[in-house]
This record gives structure tokens, sequence and C-alpha cells, in this order.
């Protein structure tokens, strides 16, 4: 069968974040096993592509060097919201500025360096899609875009697309691999949180519906 012919995975950001990740933290995994759950700092970027999951055969399409993960949230301490993001070969880290993905999410971007304490920064970046939104039987997950830039690229730096969600807008200042403004993100996020929708009030229908004028 002709590969540039058929179905190809491409949600938006909006999609990502209102549809694929609410469901997952929500539990309805068969609603989106599009998708695997995979704890990506076990494996480096290189080797996430090559993970078997039958029934993310569509959702990760090599030929189209982009993949997508579900992902639990790392943390460097136990009583702290800083993000773990150092793998056995080299760390994440986080560029330019966040993105506000409507009401419901936080888009970061981040780009592989190989080697520790100063890598070398590679062609692998990462789209991380955190909830705002929040319910007190959630579960801590992250949504990840995966992305390999080719080798003449001139910079691995990703800018919004209107294909990718496009109206997303800035929310912090470039934090690079400054701690506090992250966490400082990450509070941000998870106080916008407290405002979401109560789950007693939520079920699968409002789901595929939420919100009202998603599909208009």
């Amino acid at each position: 069968m002709d590969s540039g012919i058929g179905y190809r995975f491409h949600p938006t950001d909006e999609e990502l974040v209102n549809h694929y990740l609410r469901l997952k933290m929500l539990g309805y995994d068969d609603q989106v096993q599009e998708i695997p759950e995979v704890n990506l700092l076990d494996f480096e970027p290189w080797d996430l592509p090559h993970i078997e999951h039958p029934e993310a055969a569509i959702a990760n399409n090599s030929n189209d060097q982009v993949w997508y993960f579900f992902c639990p949230r790392n943390y460097k301490y136990s009583n702290s919201n800083r993000a773990k993001r150092t793998t056995n070969a080299g760390y994440w880290k986080v560029t330019s500025k966040d993105r506000r993905i409507n009401e419901n999410g936080i888009k970061k971007t981040l780009v592989f360096y190989q080697g520790r304490p100063k890598g070398v920064k590679t062609n692998w970046v990462m789209h991380e899609y955190n909830p705002t939104f929040g319910f007190r039987t959630q579960r801590d997950l992250v949504l990840c875009k995966l992305k390999r830039r080719p080798d003449d690229a001139d910079d691995v730096d990703d800018v919004p697309t209107q294909e990718e969600g496009g109206s997303s807008t800035m929310v912090a200042s470039a934090s690079g691999n400054n701690a506090a403004d992250e966490d400082s993100s990450q509070l941000q996020a998870y106080m916008d949180s407290l405002g979401g929708i109560n789950e007693t009030d939520y079920n699968l229908n409002s789901a595929m519906q939420w919100p009202t004028n998603y599909y208009n």
C-alpha cells in the first residue's frame, strides 16, 4: 500500500489537549490508544521511534518524522514541582517561550542536548503539552510530540504554525535553562487547574463535545 495514501494522524494543538490529553488523564485509555504511554526519560530520543506499540502505528508515523507519546510527569525531588529532564545520554532543555493553548493547556518547546553537564545541541525537538485543567482523580500526565529536524535545518527551535494551532499565545519569558522560570510556569498551570471542571459533572460525552464551539 502506498504510504502517501490513506489516513494521516496530524492533530492540532487544541485536539491534543482538549481531546487526547483530557481523556487519557480521566482514564479513557481505549479512546486514545493511538498514542502510547512511555516514560520518555527511560529512552534517548533516537530510540523512541522504534518502540513497538501496534495500536500506535498511525500516531507514530516514521515517514513524517513526528511521534506522539503520553508521559508521566517526572520530578527532580519528591517535594518539588521542578521537572526532571535528564536521560542517560543527555538532557532536554526548555527553549523559547511557553505558549498557551486556549485556556486549557501550556505548550513547552524542548531541545535535546547530548552529553552532560554541558551537552551538544541535537536536531531532536519535543513539544510538551501541560494541562491547566484539573480533576481530583486525574492521572499526572503530559502529552509529548517528538520531532527530528533535518540535518540542514537552520535552527531546531520551533515556531508556532497555523496547522499546529498557531493561534496559541506566548505566556512566559524565554526560560532556557532557568529553573525558577519553569517552576513559576508550572505553579501558574497548577493554580489555573484549580478552576477546572469538577469531574462529577464530567462524562465521556462531554469530553467529546468540550468546548461547545470546538468543532464549529
